[in-house]
């Protein structure tokens, strides 16, 4: 399996869109002299036209958003935007949901999603409300709708955009619509729900983003279940039409060969969710959000159980390099789950990379403060080489991810299995680790890198 190379897909800028080109190495092309003898100028003229076209110079440098930086919290009051002050939240469970706020036809308790809409426009937090678990009195069943009473979900979807207005800026169709937890109905409905939102941000919030119900990723059914919707077609239209975001959890599972499941287990998830997508007809331009990641999480008999536990240096690893590595494959939005992971009666949290102490969410764990860290050693661009998008393998599996600002130019290194030796550029002088650690370093030397990103500027 690799997690690196080839011809992942990366972000380009282009007419005040980022869209999402696949680009594959060509055999001959890489210096401007490369296969002249051969090609001739003239074809090669055009062979690199044709690769080039729509692709401006800045294809393979990512600028990062504070929006890439999002959060799941289920405190009251969203205490993550006091302690991470996080770009981006995705409300939803708890009091935010569907049925907990329709208490009876027609009738609302807005009192708990007031105070999170609030709280999060007041730190300028990027809003996102997930319409999902229809009300008993509609349905035998949260998980489904009875397609007589779509027009429940309308009517709640028009109360929530009259409500918000431009405070939430995406309403996203369903929750993990791909796993009976969620949604038991079939791929149709869902897509039909889906063009009822759309059409419900047209008519009263155009400026809105709809995203697509979320599809978890890392077993088959699931993927295939991803196709199914996605391969719907509503009003002649493909489904995908109707939104403005794929959506996915990219958990992996919690173990690979023996091994805990890591951030690069997500690239391969990544891989097989574009595939899909390309299958389905969905554009490259489709924006890709991570709307729940963790790790440890366990599946089948064992799914909801405690996970297996880790390191708090290895947490906070985690943190990091999903950041840093989804990121750099065109991830637009990566929300964290969660913020608060609460203790299991049986003792233990159901995954296994911990932001904050579960007897007490105003602690702050070393993971905690990682997703605060990379954030500032993300500021700014993520840059490629040589044509290959950022944050690439060498052939010893040791990442280097390159960041560039007003400030300078920052490497990050990590090898996710392996101890390995880097060669500093010459340029450097500083060093700080994803626990905070800092030092000093000359330029130019050889250092020891391992699972623990550290990261090397001025």
């Amino acid at each position: 399996m690799t997690f690196g190379g080839g011809s992942d897909s990366h972000l380009v800028e282009a007419r005040g869109r980022t869209s999402l080109v696949q680009c594959t190495p060509v055999s001959g092309i890489g210096h401007p002299a490369a296969g002249l003898p051969r090609l001739g100028t003239a074809l090669l003229l055009g062979l690199v036209l044709a690769l080039s076209a729509g692709v401006p110079a800045s294809a393979h440098d990512i600028r990062v958003r504070h929006s890439l930086f999002g959060m799941h919290d289920d405190t009251e009051t969203v205490a993550s935007l006091e302690s991470l002050h996080e770009g981006w939240v995705r409300i939803w469970y708890g009091s935010a949901r569907w049925d907990h706020i329709e208490t009876s036809p027609g009738i609302y308790d807005w009192t708990h999603l007031d105070a999170l809409v609030a709280q999060a426009a007041a730190h300028h937090a990027r809003i996102t409300l997930v319409l999902a678990m229809t009300p008993s009195f509609y349905s035998g069943t949260p998980t489904n709708i009875p397609g007589r009473r779509i027009d429940r979900y309308r009517a709640f979807a028009r109360r929530l955009m009259t409500r918000y207005g431009d405070r939430v800026e995406s309403y996203q169709v369903w929750n993990e619509a791909n796993i009976a937890t969620y949604w038991t109905g079939s791929p149709g409905k869902m897509a039909r729900l889906t063009k009822v939102l759309h059409d419900v941000r047209d008519n009263l919030d155009p400026t809105a983003r709809v995203v697509a119900p979320s599809m978890v990723t890392r077993l088959h059914y699931e993927l295939a279940g991803m196709s199914r919707y996605f391969g719907r077609r509503v009003e002649g239209k493909p489904v995908w039409r109707y939104v403005d975001a794929a959506a996915f959890s990219l958990y992996p599972l919690a173990r690979y060969h023996g091994r805990h499941g890591v951030p690069e287990d997500t690239l391969p998830l990544l891989r097989a969710v574009r595939q899909r997508l390309h299958a389905a007809g969905v554009p490259d331009s489709m924006p890709i959000w991570d709307t729940e990641v963790n790790f440890g999480l366990r599946s089948g008999t064992q799914a909801l159980t405690a996970a297996e536990p880790i390191s708090a240096a290895r947490q906070a690893a985690n943190v990091a390099r999903t950041y840093l590595l989804q990121a750099s494959r065109g991830v637009r939005r990566i929300a964290w789950y969660r913020y608060d992971w609460p203790e299991l009666p049986t003792g233990g949290t159901i995954g296994n990379t911990l932001l904050t102490d579960p007897t007490d969410v105003t602690r702050l764990t070393a993971a905690g403060r990682a997703y605060a860290l990379v954030r500032t050693w993300m500021h700014g661009r993520l840059r490629g080489h040589h044509g290959r998008p950022p944050c690439l393998r060498d052939g010893h599996g040791t990442y280097d991810c390159v960041v560039t600002d007003a400030g300078g130019t920052r490497h990050i290194y990590w090898n996710p299995f392996h101890r390995a030796r880097v060669r500093l550029p010459a340029y450097v002088g500083h060093r700080q680790g994803v626990l905070g650690a800092t030092g000093s370093v000359s330029g130019g030397s050889r250092v020891s890198v391992d699972f623990r990103p550290v990261m090397y500027s001025r």
